[in-house]
Parts: structure tokens; C-alpha cells; sequence
């Protein structure tokens, strides 16, 4: 048991999504190999919120803002 009051294996992001009320703003950049794209995809389709995507081509794992900064920043104002 981990110090939250339950393990990790017990509690998934899909399922935190699916119980989510605070919106959320999902960034990714295409090239992260340290968090697979995919699992923003999953967790924003799950996401019962409001919700924006940003998709960032080329961008590895928190570099979004560093490839593009002016979509991120207008992204980022926009939300």
C-alpha cells in the first residue's frame, strides 16, 4: 500500500480521468519516448472534464513548449 491509501495497480489514469471535474489541458509532443502518445490519447478520450488536446510534432517528452512555443503559449491562453 502506497502512502495515498492504495497501490498503483489499483487505480489506473484512465479510471482517474473517468472520474475527473476539473478541466484539463492534455500537451504531448509526437516524439516523447519516455511517455507513449498513446496513453494521452486513451487518458483524454476517458477524460470526462472539458478537455483540450495540444498534439506537438517533433516535440520529445516536455519539449512541447520549447518546439512551439507560440501554438503552446496560445494553447495554453485559450484554455
Amino acid at each position: 500500500m502506497e502512502r495515498i491509501g492504495f497501490s498503483s495497480d489499483e487505480y489506473s489514469g484512465v479510471q482517474a480521468m473517468q472520474d475527473c471535474k476539473t478541466p484539463v489541458l492534455f500537451i504531448h509532443g509526437t516524439d516523447d519516448t519516455f511517455v507513449p502518445i498513446e496513453m494521452t490519447y486513451e487518458n483524454y478520450k476517458a477524460c470526462a472534464a472539458p478537455k483540450r488536446l495540444l498534439v506537438v510534432p517533433g516535440a520529445r517528452h516536455c519539449q512541447s513548449h520549447l518546439v512551439e512555443p507560440e501554438r503552446y503559449e496560445e494553447e495554453l491562453l485559450r484554455f
